[in-house]
């Protein structure tokens, strides 16, 4: 029996019971198919998801997006959806001149382009804003996310290295949203702000850190010679019983001094 032919009240009840459980049930798959992966850790792109893609730095802030994507209304979280996936597409499409930019940051190609403070301070600057700067957020956090996967992919352009972070973000943003909307309440809006406020100073420690020049270990010392050794004291006296060097000898030539007579 298809839901049109319930009654409007059942149609409702149903379409509440579904609102309500698909966030934690698409949480709940997602789990399950990391628990998956974990279980193939043998396969290298098993390997490279459970530490690359689903690391705290790639992780947090595409939770904070997916919680200022349940603070703002369906039109809002629409658009945003769709930024995301436009800025991820971006990304890939505008990789070398985003690089260039990013490059004119001082050791900003030692630390990833600093894609994951940028990607914190977006996030942050959504929820502050009580989620109507979500949709810009997305959007750099789509484009942050597609330079990650450049920078980091192991494989030659192998699409499954592409294609599951690219999921595993829309899961992660998508699972989180449709849980709070189904579930919002009015302190959602300070529990965002707070949320907000810790993933600002994430991102602004995170980056000013990658900005610190490293000190410069002290060169090792020089392979020098051994200096030369002063004589003992009492080395330039003569042996008891021989010469002293540089002196004559008191026995007429031709008389060896230790034949027995």
């Amino acid at each position: 029996m298809s839901p049109r032919s319930l009654p409007p009240d059942a149609r409702a009840r149903v379409f509440a019971v579904a609102r309500k459980w698909s966030g934690p049930v698409l949480a709940g798959l997602g789990v399950a198919a990391i628990a998956l992966l974990a279980a193939a850790s043998e396969s290298p792109l098993a390997r490279w998801t459970l530490t690359d893609t689903l690391a705290p730095e790639r992780v947090l802030p595409l939770i904070g997006l997916g919680v200022a994507f349940g603070l703002v209304g369906v039109r809002v979280y629409s658009a945003a959806l769709l930024l995301l996936g436009l800025g991820i597409i971006a990304g890939f499409t505008a990789e070398d001149r985003l690089l260039r930019i990013l490059d004119a940051i001082p050791q900003a190609a030692t630390h990833l382009f600093l894609t994951g403070p940028i990607s914190f301070l977006a996030a942050g600057v959504a929820l502050v804003s009580g989620g109507w700067l979500a949709p810009f957020a997305a959007l750099v956090v789509g484009a942050m996310l597609a330079l990650i996967i450049k920078l980091t992919d192991p494989s030659l352009h192998d699409p499954a290295y592409t294609w599951t972070p690219i999921l595993i973000a829309f899961w992660i943003a998508v699972a989180v949203s449709m849980t709070l909307r189904a579930y919002r309440h009015r302190w959602f809006l300070i529990f965002g702000r707070i949320l907000g406020s810790w993933l600002l100073a994430i991102g602004l420690l995170y980056g000013g850190a990658s900005l610190v020049p490293k000190r410069q270990p002290p060169p090792p010392p020089s392979m020098a010679l051994p200096p030369v050794l002063a004589p003992a004291p009492g080395a330039d006296r003569a042996i008891p019983g021989l010469p002293v060097p540089d002196q004559p000898s008191p026995l007429p030539r031709g008389v060896d001094r230790f034949r027995q007579p």
